[in-house]
């Protein structure tokens, strides 16, 4: 039988599968994640058999089934008499039998007491919980397939951050930067994403959230499904698609507002690089961030100004071009990781 045929109950049996849940490794994890990904409609039966097996895995001790017991005790009535006992009178063979039975019956209640006791005292085996982080450098983009079938894509200088019981007693993770997310739906597993003092609750949908500590706001775009996104005040807020919402950390002040230009903000996911009426030292930051460079500015270089344009897959040089083209600035790779900004000549 093939695993997408497979009950919850067929997965309990199955020894790869028992195997990954209680001593995963980085090639099982692997194996998993991308058949899920492949196969949403198992997810809610694996996740099942994972609770499963986690949950009420008993201790090596195993001990005679109640029915067992039954059928060993109904031998030793069945068992024929001793050849001696042919010889004895029957009143003889009478008490006897009355004895063996006695003492059967007491055997019997005693392994029975036994038996039970031991099945109150039976403890599940816990799981020390494990934390994974995928950290992304500055310049990268990271795909991420998590255990429940849900992929995340990270932008360049986030990291993401959950436990091993990840799919199993929640689906939590911890976002710093910024990801697009797209959620396999669990309607009995919300999916949670902690972003400073944001926390962002989903059944199954794609959003993007952006958190970077040193910026000014922290933002939630929503692109299919609903959204239910709290702070630490108390207060909630409900986004359907189109809805963004922008959280303003000095102040905890939340604007909620429709989206015009989705591709703006989520364009970097397909590698599109956008700045729209940004300052220049806005721009900076997402080119350091995108390329993994760090930009100077010399002395009467006038970098004044807003800038708008979209650049996708296109090299440092030809962005610099463009943002430089018509204004009053120049600029200069001095090697790989370092670019000047001068004075126009």
């Amino acid at each position: 039988m093939k695993y997408e045929d497979y009950s919850v109950e067929d997965f309990i049996k199955d020894d790869f599968f028992v195997e990954w849940v209680n001593n995963p490794n980085s090639k099982s994890n692997e194996f998993w994640s991308k058949w899920m990904a492949s196969h949403p409609n198992q997810v809610a039966a694996i996740l099942k058999a994972q609770q499963f097996i986690t949950s009420l895995r008993y201790n090596d001790f195993e001990a005679l089934k109640e029915e067992e017991y039954l059928e060993m005790f109904e031998n030793v009535l069945k068992r024929k008499p001793l050849p001696f006992a042919k010889k004895l009178a029957k009143g003889q063979i009478n008490f006897r039998l009355k004895v063996a039975a006695a003492i059967t019956f007491l055997l019997i209640s005693f392994l029975a007491y036994s038996w039970h006791a031991h099945k109150s005292t039976i403890k599940p085996v816990t799981k020390e919980l494990i934390q994974y982080s995928k950290i992304n450098p500055i310049g990268q983009k990271l795909l991420i397939t998590l255990p429940d079938g849900s992929t995340i894509k990270l932008n360049s200088g986030s990291s993401l951050t959950y436990n091993s019981n990840f799919g199993i007693n929640d689906r939590f993770v911890e976002l710093k930067g910024e990801a697009f997310f797209d959620v396999v739906k669990n309607p009995t597993l919300p999916f949670i994403i902690k972003s400073g003092e944001l926390q962002t609750k989903v059944l199954g949908t794609s959003f993007n959230v952006r958190f970077y500590g040193s910026e000014k706001t922290t933002q939630v775009l929503v692109v299919r499904g609903e959204v239910s996104v709290s702070d630490e005040l108390g207060s909630s807020f409900v986004l359907n698609p189109k809805d963004l919402l922008e959280y303003t950390h000095y102040d905890k002040n939340v604007k909620k507002s429709i989206c015009t230009d989705i591709q703006s903000i989520i364009g970097w996911k397909d590698g599109i690089l956008s700045f729209h009426n940004e300052s220049f030292s806005e721009v900076c930051k997402k080119i350091q961030r995108w390329y993994g460079v760090d930009i100077k500015v010399a002395k009467g270089a006038n970098v004044k100004g807003f800038y708008t344009g979209d650049y996708q897959n296109m090299s440092l040089e030809k962005v610099l071009d463009g943002i430089s083209f018509a204004s009053e600035f120049d600029y200069k790779i001095i090697n790989e990781n370092k670019i000047l900004i001068t004075k126009k000549l």
